[in-house]
Formats: structure tokens, sequence, C-alpha cells
């Protein structure tokens, strides 16, 4: 890895030097004063850039009839990260927090917003997101690195329905309540075709996760998975009665030890998770013992990341 410094352009040298040092500021504020904030601190280390499309993983044999490109993106799961701490497609910005955007058919869900409007907007924009198009929002936990988009959003034209836990306080539902349609989830609520929810956990603080359902198995995305991510994950195969296909988003282990992360893996294989592809908040330490356990079927992923699943 240390040969290829050597073929990079000063300029992407020092575009990475200031990322890294950027990861050491304290957490953003929210945007909406109403909106709680995480008191979770942000990870170092930066890894990697990657080509920024991965598909999971469409296979023809020779006596197939090709699908047209049409009729094949009609039939995609596209996931595309909007907002994480971790770069991933050159051109993007980061900061503490987590969106992501998924789309079905003409259908779509932005699972939660970042920390901040301006740069979540920014981030759409040049990953061709119209925040107009966007017809719902699913917010995991009432944290603002996974709220502090809201605003924004709206301000841009955004008219979504908005899913969140009971659980969230009678400021946010009053203040949002007003601008946007709020729905209170509960478990296995149907979002978008092939898109659920697992409903309200427990905490601290209470957290949703949003489920799809693909051919290949059951995809769940956490925000921070508070409520412990095998917990999460093992409550969607029970509540769903599929296999986990893969498991992405935070994890929170920042702070686990090196055997609690080990207890974690293993629980994840009794499940039978197939891929993975931690991030946000997941911390270094972990990400480096999932890419190790699960080899080829860990997924690196960042701002720009685009999972596409052939349904």
């Amino acid at each position: 890895m240390m040969a290829n410094w050597k073929i990079i352009p000063p300029g992407i040298l020092i575009a990475l030097a200031l990322l890294i040092s950027a990861c050491g500021v304290p957490l953003l504020k929210a945007e909406n004063p109403l909106i709680k904030a995480d008191t979770a601190l942000p990870e170092t280390d930066i890894p990697p850039t990657y080509p920024p499309t991965e598909i999971l993983f469409p296979t023809v044999s020779p006596e197939q009839t090709p699908e047209t490109e049409e009729a094949r993106s009609q039939d995609m799961i596209t996931i595309t990260l909007v907002f994480d701490n971790y770069p991933y497609k050159p051109g993007l910005e980061t900061a503490w927090g987590f969106s992501a955007f998924i789309t079905y058919q003409d259908q779509n869900v932005l699972f939660d917003t970042g920390a901040t409007g301006n740069l979540l907007l920014k981030n759409m924009a040049a990953l061709g997101i119209n925040p107009t198009q966007i017809q719902n929002v699913v917010l995991s936990h009432e944290h603002s690195d996974h709220t502090g988009g809201m605003q924004a959003l709206v301000s841009a034209g955004a008219d979504p329905k908005v899913y969140l836990p009971p659980s969230f306080s009678a400021e946010f539902k009053n203040y949002y309540g007003r601008q946007v349609e709020l729905i209170e989830v509960s478990p296995g609520m149907k979002i978008i075709d092939r898109m659920y929810t697992i409903g309200e956990m427990s905490g601290p603080p209470p957290e949703q996760a949003l489920v799809i359902d693909t051919t290949k198995g059951l995809v769940v995305i956490t925000g921070c998975a508070h409520p412990g991510i095998e917990d999460i994950v093992l409550k969607a195969k029970q509540e769903f009665k599929e296999d986990i296909y893969l498991v992405l988003g935070g994890f929170h282990l920042g702070n686990a030890s090196a055997s609690q992360i080990n207890e974690i893996i293993k629980e994840f294989n009794r499940i039978g998770v197939k891929y993975v592809a931690p991030c946000h908040c997941t911390g270094e330490q972990a990400i480096s013992k999932f890419r190790n356990a699960f080899g080829e079927d860990f997924i690196q992923v960042g701002v720009g990341k685009v999972i596409e699943i052939e349904n």
C-alpha cells in the first residue's frame, strides 16, 4: 500500500491530509436547535478511496438472454451513501453523521439526513439527487448527526413522508409536524415496496433500522445501532424469516473491546450474514476486524459509495 503514495498527485495528498485533520473536530451542531445532539466522538482514520459503484452480484450464464439496460435498472435496488464521516468518491465532502438514499423502481427513501443540511444538499447535488424528488425520509433516532439535515431538505422543496420512532420528542414532532407528514412507526411497517422498518428498539436512545427484502435475502441498514447491532440483525431475521444478505451502516462499536467485537462477529456468522459494510460510528478497530473476518465479503463504504443489488 505504501508504494502507491508515490504515484498519487500532490493535490490529492494535500486534500487527504486536510480530511484527516478535519476528523479531529468536535461533532457539528444541528442546524435546528430542537434536535438532540450525539455525544459520540468522530473517528480519526480515513480509509482509501475505491471505485464508487459495487453490484451485488449479478451473474448471467451463456444460456440466458441479456436484459436491456432499462429493464435491469428497473429491477435494481440502489443504495447511495450521501453523508458519512468516511470518504469514498472524490469530490464529495465528509462530516460526522450518516445518510443513505435508496431507490427501487420509481420509489425512494432517504434514510437519515446527516448532521448538516448544507453538506447534505451539496453531496446530493454532486450525485444528481434532487431534494424535491425525495418521497420518504426514515429517521433512525433523534441524534443531530442523523436528523440535522431535515430543515434544509424541507427548505429546498422536499415534501416527504417522515417515518420516525414514537419516542421522538414532542418538540421535534411539533416543529416538523407543521411542515411535513410525520408517521410513527410500528414493527414491520411498510415504507415502500420491499422496504420496511424493523420498528423502534430500546436504546438508549431508542432506534429503528430499515429492512430491504430482496430476492437474495434481507438488507439491514442501521444509523448507529444503539440497541446493539447483533440484536438488530437477529430481530430482522426473526421478524421477516429470511436470511441476512447485507448489513450496512453504523455499528456503534467505537468503544467496544476486541473481545466484544469478536463475539459480535461470531454472532453475525451464526445468524448467517453474507456481506457487511460498516461505516460511521463503527470504529476503526471494529471495521478492521470485520474486514479480516469477512474477507471478500467485506464492502468498503463512504460518501458516494453506490451499491446495486439485482432483485
